[in-house]
């Protein structure tokens, strides 16, 4: 995390953490999993 002025910055990966769980976790790999579908799903179109 990173502070400029007021606000406050963060990594993606650092939100991820926060909101799915670390790597690893059941909800962290659900999303993952479900992105790579959703991802692969766009590159055959």
């Amino acid at each position: 995390m990173k502070k400029t002025g007021k606000m406050k910055t963060y990594f993606f990966d650092q939100l991820k953490d926060k909101h799915l769980g670390k790597v690893g976790t059941e909800k962290r790999d659900k999303y993952e999993y479900e992105l790579r579908l959703d991802l692969l799903g766009e590159m055959i179109r």
